[in-house]
């Protein structure tokens, strides 16, 4: 479900994108692009940021459905393997940029999605970019992603942002909320069996009212 503890080495992270390469786009990324088709087509274009797109599962369920995504990453490696599996018909909607999430400027955008990579923010800069994203996301906007709860295996043995369920609902308080759902539960991660606490999220940035 989650990234290798090998964060630094380019060799485990192409493992880590050949394992999660085969499965489908998130249920999470599906629930809200279903919703999302209902609305009134839009005049223009609809574009995603999508942070850590790791192997580029959701990223290509994004361009086949018609977005103009920008694509980041920390991972230089994550870009080559994403950028050979784009069919050549969806290159033109797509910018891959490999950077790292801290201290990034985002541009104006429909969606940010963030599939279990904002946990992996140094705790520190966290605040900074969850600001960041409330501002880059236009009225009306989403975000869509996963936190990572205080009672997840990882919690206290690794500088990663973790957050409890009080924490999570006062980060979506200026935002709409569409779901917020808690899993706790044992399960597998690349590296292998792992306790997982964290909080699926779908926020609506609301739109603005005369």
């Amino acid at each position: 479900m989650a990234k290798s503890t090998a964060q630094g080495d380019p060799k485990r992270w192409l493992s880590y994108y050949r394992w999660t390469a085969q499965r489908p786009p998130r249920e999470l990324l599906l629930q809200l692009l279903n919703h999302i088709d209902w609305e009134p087509r839009p005049r223009r274009e609809r574009t995603a940021i999508e942070l850590g797109f790791g192997a580029g599962n959701d990223t290509l369920e994004l361009l086949r459905r018609g977005w103009r995504v920008l694509a980041i990453d920390g991972q230089e490696g994550a870009a080559r393997f994403l950028a050979r599996r784009v069919p050549a018909r969806l290159r033109s909607r797509l910018t891959i940029l490999v950077a790292p999430m801290e201290g990034i400027t985002l541009p104006s955008t429909d969606l940010v999605y963030a599939s279990f990579s904002l946990p992996f923010c140094d705790p520190g800069r966290f605040p900074e970019l969850w600001s960041e994203i409330g501002r880059a996301v236009r009225p009306g906007g989403h975000f869509a992603g996963q936190l990572f709860g205080d009672r997840d295996v990882w919690h206290g043995n690794r500088p990663m942002s973790f957050h409890s369920r009080r924490q999570v609902v006062r980060l979506a308080r200026p935002w709409t909320t569409e779901m917020l759902r808690e899993t706790d539960e044992l399960g597998r991660a690349f590296d292998g069996p792992k306790r997982w606490h964290f909080f699926d999220l779908i926020l609506e940035k609301p739109r603005v009212t005369r």
